[in-house]
């Protein structure tokens, strides 16, 4: 019986790590693109109101850009 789950545990072991791995990886990438959206977001913030117009911008559509340039809605 101790064979049959340490035989079970060794072959789930490699797809839980790939699994878990994935996981991280995504979490590291969801905080690298948190990032560089408030880095967007400061730029964008520290324009003055006519150098934004000129970019089509107003100061109230700043969010709604930096989550468009990120392919979100």
């Amino acid at each position: 019986m101790t064979a049959l789950a340490l035989n079970q545990l060794i072959r789930g072991t490699p797809a839980f790590l790939l699994r878990l791995g994935h996981s991280f990886t995504s979490f590291l990438d969801g905080i690298a693109e948190a990032r560089a959206m408030a880095e967007n977001f400061k730029t964008l913030s520290r324009l003055t109101d006519a150098q934004l117009a000129q970019r089509g911008l107003k100061r109230e559509d700043i969010p709604r850009a930096v989550l468009a340039s990120f392919g979100r809605k």
